[in-house]
Formats: structure tokens, sequence, C-alpha cells
């Protein structure tokens, strides 16, 4: 009981510590940038083809797409496809572009990177009549690079200090409810701090939970407890990407410890953040290899 309540207690100074604001970051450099990018490349030229079968080859499945609360998984390519025609019909769409002066790359790996980055629409007259930042998972299959989620990026600007603040506390309050009921060994707590459909992203796969009842959404505490030797989980560090009335972007590392105080695993993650019906929940998590130990996904 004295270590859980460390643990508790240590979540508690790392998020009460933290500043208020977007971390800025610089630029990531190393393994999986330039892959990552030549996927981009490739995405937006099959896009441009208004193809959905070339469209679908810069792709990983099960591709999941995130509109705020509303989740779709696309299991399978053929579950997958854009309405060309209707852009056509609707705005005269003819192409689109990605501004790569624009991009961020939020954090890498050699086989997964999170990145965000500004598009635009133009008619067949030239006009540029759409503009918007996405941000993207990146993943490596087999040999393979291609995108495996996107999400808008929008909402954020002009919001004064205090929205900013009530929306980055009610996000930082779903995390530190996670860490806490997850320290407690707390299965059915640990599935209150979500929004669903809740989306799971390792380097062993991709889970979906409908509720609560998942057992994606459930860890086997007991299991950790006798493979792994845990003990105790802790945030390392916690910052926002992005902020708006009802959405935040989380990067988080956290990390994993035997009873005898010996740190085993350390793993950076992106957490999106959704308000759905007045709850702040955690709608998305996205692991990135460990950099520190290694155990089974």
């Amino acid at each position: 009981m004295k270590r859980l309540m460390t643990a508790v207690f240590l979540t508690w100074i790392l998020l009460g510590s933290l500043s208020v604001a977007a971390v800025a970051q610089d630029q990531i450099r190393g393994p999986g940038v330039e892959e990552a990018k030549a996927a981009l490349e490739a995405f937006i030229g099959a896009w441009n083809t208004a193809d959905n079968a070339v469209l679908r080859e810069t792709m990983n499945f099960p591709f999941v797409s995130l509109f705020g609360t509303r989740v779709i998984v696309a299991d399978e390519p053929e579950q997958f496809s854009t309405d060309f025609a209707g852009m056509r019909s609707r705005n005269d769409w003819h192409r689109s572009a990605f501004d790569f002066d624009t991009l961020q790359i939020l954090a890498a790996s050699a086989e997964r990177v999170h990145c965000a980055i500004d598009f635009h629409r133009y008619t067949s007259t030239g006009e540029d009549y759409m503009q918007g930042r996405v941000m993207y998972i990146v993943t490596k299959q087999g040999d393979r690079w291609g995108l495996q989620m996107r999400t808008p990026i929008g909402g954020g600007i002009g919001m004064d200090d205090a929205a900013y603040e009530v929306a980055f506390e009610g996000a930082k309050q779903a995390v530190l409810d996670f860490f806490v009921a997850f320290n407690s060994g707390d299965r059915e707590g640990v599935s209150r701090p979500l929004n669903y459909p809740h989306v799971f992203m390792t380097q062993g796969g991709l889970a979906q939970a409908g509720d609560s009842s998942a057992r994606s959404v459930r860890p086997d505490f007991d299991r950790m407890r006798d493979g792994q030797g845990w003990h105790m989980s802790t945030i390392d560090s916690l910052s926002a990407d992005h902020v708006s009335a009802n959405t935040v972007h989380m990067n988080l590392v956290f990390s994993r410890w035997h009873l005898d105080g010996t740190r085993y695993w350390t793993v950076p993650a992106l957490w999106i953040l959704t308000r759905d019906d007045g709850h702040w929940g955690i709608q998305l998590r996205s692991l990135l290899p460990a950099t520190f130990g290694a155990i089974a996904q």
C-alpha cells in the first residue's frame, strides 16, 4: 500500500508541475522521419489521381479516421473510400497539396511517426478554396510505410486563456484519473477516463473498444505482475501539441517499475483526448516503441 500511494503521489507531482500551455518542440530528426515524409508525398500524389484503389496502396490497415468523437476504422482496404466525384460536384475540386514547409514531426521511431501538416484544396481554376491542418500517424508494416491514422486539427485559434486552461485541465485530469486507476489495479476504473469508441495502437497491432466492457480497455494486472513484475507506472513527461475546446493532443512518456524501485520499461506515446457530452476522455492511444527495456506487446 505504501508503494502504491507513492506511485499515486508521484503522478500528482508530475502532473501538477506542468505548465498550462503547449510545449514547443524542436523539429525531431532520426529514424523514420524521411520515410514518413516519403509516405506523405506518396499519399497526396495518390489522392490527386482520384482513384481509391491507388490511394489505398499508400495506406496501412486497419486505417483510423478520427473526426472529433467520431471514429471510423477501415479494417480492410476495400472498406476505405473517398467521394472524389462528390468533391468535384460540390466544390469543383481539382487537386490537393501538402505544404511541407509546415510539416511538424511530433514523435518518431523506426516503425512509427506522429506528424502534422497543412493542406490545401484547389478548384479547376486554381482557387485555393479550403485550407486546414491534419495530424497523421505513419507506420511501417513489413517493409512498407503508409498512413494509418488521420485527424483534423482545428478549433484552437483565437481561444482565450481561460478557455484554453479549461480544456487543458479537463484533458489533463482524464490522464491523471487513468494513471491513478491503473496504479490501483482497478480494471473498471481505467475504463472510465476513456471515450468510446476507443482505439489503442501499439507495435503489436490495433485494438478497438466499442464500450467499457471490451477486454482491450481492461488490463490484466495479475498477468502484468506475474509476467513482468509490474508494480506501478509513472508519467515522466506530458505536453500538449494541440488544444481546442473539445480536443487535446497529449504527448507523454510513461514508465513501468518493479517493486524494488527499478524502472524496466519506458514508452513515448500520443493520447488524443476529446470532450463528449461534457466528459473529457482518452479517445485514441498510440504507443511508440519502448526507448528503455522491452516487453511483449
